[in-house]
């Protein structure tokens, strides 16, 4: 058994550049009372993530086969009449193949970071109202405070008390939490920046400085508490870490990666604290979104799922307008302050029936 694993895992990443899992689903719209027809075709995880996002319940499993990645044209192309819609997560090296009949460009996770190069005050002033709320009283009669640690002990305390807990209160069924060793190591490159009440580490985040930039690795909550949530906890870690970045004279603070949908929880925490979003150039796919036709339903999905998009060097939200009529000035406004993010060119917005989207531009 030791040893078929051992092949597996040889054998296995070579097979994924060209043969991919490919899934047909179909089940009740979120919200809706409409049946909605899918297509994934992906080696990756994106599917599991996604499909609570869409269906009311569980999908029923239509059919699941194996299909060739570079023949995979054809593959949609034989579907296209009998869905409403097809993801696809491929290897990079064929998106130039895809790339033209797809209707929207994405990643299964994008990047964001925040410029810290001027200043406190001019980093407040990208937060939203509530964050810089925060970091004034924090300025003036802090709550929290931080220490930095790089003993063991503090390791052990950080995983297993708060990041371990902390993601599985929040992602639940979803949740994957990082090995320990994985974690040791990345521990052994940085240190733990620890967020203090009354003497007591209720947080912390597992840093890394490279260059001029401070990594912001994990983070993690005691026991998963939301109470410490509440009280501004999570805030602080933010709060601190930036603050840590200004004392080192470091010019950004690298959030990592979430998924590329504009009210996926992870990616709306860090928008709300003014950071810029931009391509995962380490990323080795590309996420294509195939749409035969622009259905009730299909704008109903990206309404619920309003996602980034990305088409040549550009980043755009596309979003969902159930609306007959175009958007008016104020609500171009209001699309503006909800999804406004500092690396978005701007919006997609798609309407049915329609193969011409309206664009609102955020410069």
């Amino acid at each position: 058994m030791d040893l078929m694993y051992k092949l597996r895992c040889l054998v296995y990443p070579t097979a994924c550049q060209y043969c991919s899992h490919a899934t047909l689903l179909e089940g009740n719209l979120r919200n809706t009372e409409e049946t909605f027809r899918c297509l994934f075709v992906e080696n990756d995880d994106l599917m599991d993530y996604m499909l609570p996002r869409m269906y009311q319940e569980s999908p029923v499993i239509v059919k699941k086969w194996r299909t060739w990645i570079p023949s995979l044209q054809k593959t949609i192309d034989s579907y296209s009449h009998h869905i409403d819609m097809a993801v696809v997560v491929i290897p990079r090296k064929y998106g130039s193949q895809l790339e033209k009949t797809a209707h929207f460009k994405s990643q299964t996770l994008i990047c964001s970071s925040i410029d810290t190069s001027g200043g406190w005050d001019q980093i407040k002033k990208r937060f939203q109202h509530n964050k810089r709320q925060f970091c004034n009283k924090m300025d003036k009669k802090p709550m929290f405070s931080y220490r930095i640690s790089k003993e063991s002990k503090d390791f052990d305390l950080f995983y297993h008390e708060m990041y371990v807990p902390h993601i599985r209160k929040r992602f639940q069924e979803l949740a994957y939490c990082d090995p320990y060793d994985k974690m040791k190591y990345m521990f052994l490159q940085g240190f733990l920046l620890f967020i203090e009440e009354g003497g007591k580490s209720i947080a912390g985040v597992l840093c890394e400085i490279q260059n001029d930039t401070l990594f912001s690795r994990r983070t993690g909550v005691l026991h998963g508490d939301e109470d410490y949530i509440r009280k501004g906890a999570s805030s602080a870690e933010y709060y601190f870490t930036l603050k840590l970045a200004l004392e080192n004279g470091l010019s950004k603070v690298d959030l990592l990666r979430s998924r590329p949908f504009l009210n996926d929880g992870v990616y709306s925490t860090k928008r709300k604290w003014g950071a810029s979003v931009c391509l995962n150039q380490a990323s080795d796919t590309w996420v294509f979104f195939f749409v035969p036709k622009y259905t009730r339903k299909v704008i109903s999905f990206f309404e619920m799922n309003p996602v980034i998009s990305c088409k040549e060097d550009k980043m755009y939200g596309v979003v969902g307008w159930s609306s007959t009529d175009l958007p008016s000035a104020k609500d171009h406004v209001k699309f503006t302050d909800q999804y406004y993010s500092p690396g978005l060119d701007g919006l997609v917005l798609i309407h049915p029936n329609s193969e011409e989207p309206v664009q609102i531009s955020f410069a």
